[in-house]
């Protein structure tokens, strides 16, 4: 979930950058979707909205943590979640 007041520059920005996270680490996207600005079930702090973007990749584990801690220091990212499935 990226900030709501993210401009479409700035959202391809950031997944510019979780794409080459990605396959630096040997991974690729295999789908993508972006779901657009939606509302929250409940605000995250006072912010009731954020732009939804759901990407599938397939690459090995060490890369999900070099992935997951990228997303904890982009400042766009308001939350994220990755799930792993066999």
């Amino acid at each position: 979930m990226l900030e709501a007041d993210v401009d479409e520059e700035r959202i391809g920005a950031v997944m510019d950058r979780v794409r080459s996270l990605i396959s630096d680490h040997s991974g690729e996207v295999v789908d993508e979707d972006s779901w657009g600005r939606r509302k929250l079930a409940y605000k995250i702090g006072i912010k009731a909205e954020a732009n939804y973007h759901l990407a599938h990749l397939s690459m090995e584990a060490q890369g999900s943590k070099v992935l997951e801690a990228g997303l904890k220091l982009t400042d766009d990212v308001m939350r994220h979640l990755l799930i792993r499935q066999d």
